[in-house]
């Protein structure tokens, strides 16, 4: 769908209600990057970065620098910095759900493209516009439940590619998620 995956030296954005699967996504990318031995970051302005589960999804902690911003400010010049310091493959950035002017996103993509480091952003709602070379939007479409008490096995979601600067739009694709369970 995407074409060869999140690009590099670009601003991503995934953006999706609550389950709809972006923190799944955006574990999956982090864990693909630190199977091939590179370093990423993530900035935790959420709050919302739980390291079992990445560790659970794949992430190899050791490749990973956690910063866990207090505020949207922090978030962004932690971002920035990050980008400046040509180290990491893949800049993750959850910011807060606070307004962030189209200035910072102008800014962040710069960075970004100016060291080749892949920027991907996660959000409930689209926010970087036209800054964003991929815009991707999830939608949980059904939650599957089973035992007792019941537990969540699996969640199907819709995945829609709406803005990819390099290929082609508005596809869209089902996912079904499975969950972990530890033995």
């Amino acid at each position: 769908m995407l074409g060869g995956g999140v690009p590099r030296g670009r601003l991503s954005e995934l953006a999706g209600p609550l389950s709809s699967g972006r923190t799944s996504l955006a574990l999956s990318l982090l864990a693909g990057a630190t199977r091939r031995g590179e370093i990423v970051a993530v900035v935790d302005g959420a709050d919302a970065f739980d390291p079992a589960s990445a560790q659970a999804a794949g992430v190899q902690l050791d490749h990973l620098l956690w910063v866990r911003p207090p505020r949207v400010r922090e978030a962004l010049r932690s971002s920035e910095r990050l980008l400046e310091a040509h180290g990491f493959a893949l800049v993750l950035l959850d910011p807060p759900d606070e307004p962030i002017a189209p200035a910072a996103w102008q800014r962040l993509a710069r960075a970004a493209s100016a060291t080749g480091t892949a920027l991907v952003t996660l959000s409930t709602r689209r926010v970087a516009g036209t800054c964003a070379d991929l815009a991707i939007e999830l939608k949980p479409t059904r939650a599957h439940f089973t035992g007792t008490p019941a537990l969540l096995e699996e969640l199907e979601i819709e995945v829609a590619l709406m803005r990819h600067r390099s290929g082609p739009v508005a596809r869209s694709t089902a996912l079904r998620l499975h969950t972990h369970r530890a033995a």
